[in-house]
């Protein structure tokens, strides 16, 4: 039996179809970028919590379980998303994939939303920078950070700096990431490089009217 339950989400996007406050709660195996990069846009009703990433703990099943103990303390309403952001850098390959597989399976069928990137979630990051052709020869995520320090100039996913990632890059990188992930086969273990971070901040726009949106994100409307 799963352990989050919501209603199917209204179609109509009015005032009386939404909550004054929604929350995404995400879970990671990166200790470290996500929740910065996260930190640094503040939205309107929407607020994305990122929980905390314990160092050494980062196989898929350890994520789910961090999920599943700070939900259920933070107690998520019906209109709230439970998110797992997983890299497949390490944990699709050998003795570790048979448990990669199991845990999305386990985690659909709690309702928990899945990010997939490969190989890691720097190349989301890229993706704020790069067009999608420029990704899809990296091979791995060594190759993705010195990609962003040569865009950027220097890189250290202990220390993001918010100016790299204005909110205005964001639509561009969802639409870019959206392109190449049309073009990726494997599902649930991607054979070529994508980034599906792109589904969460679909997601969170989904859940917001045109007025509590920032400008920047209002053409994601449109898709």
């Amino acid at each position: 039996m799963s352990l989050f339950k919501r209603k199917k989400r209204p179609l109509a996007r009015d005032a009386a179809s939404l909550r004054d406050d929604r929350q995404f709660f995400v879970a990671c195996d990166d200790t470290y970028a996500p929740k910065q990069y996260f930190s640094f846009f503040r939205l309107s009703r929407v607020h994305i919590e990122v929980v905390p990433t314990v160092s050494g703990t980062c196989a898929a099943e350890d994520v789910l379980k961090r999920l599943q103990e700070f939900s259920q303390k933070f107690d998520p309403a019906e209109d709230d998303e439970l998110w797992m952001l997983l890299d497949t850098d390490h944990y699709t390959k050998g003795r570790h994939l048979k448990s990669f597989i199991a845990t999305v399976k386990k985690a659909k069928q709690q309702n928990v939303n899945i990010a997939l990137s490969k190989p890691c979630f720097e190349l989301w990051l890229l993706l704020h920078h790069e067009n999608e052709a420029a990704v899809g020869s990296l091979s791995n995520a060594r190759d993705v950070a010195e990609a962003l320090r040569a865009k950027l100039g220097q890189y250290d996913k202990t220390k993001l700096k918010r100016e790299n990632y204005p909110l205005k890059t964001v639509p561009d990188a969802v639409k870019r990431a959206e392109r190449l992930d049309e073009s990726v086969l494997g599902g649930d273990i991607p054979q070529q490089n994508t980034s599906r971070v792109y589904l969460l901040w679909k997601a969170v726009v989904s859940k917001s009217l045109p007025s509590q949106l920032p400008l920047e994100l209002r053409s994601l409307l449109d898709d």
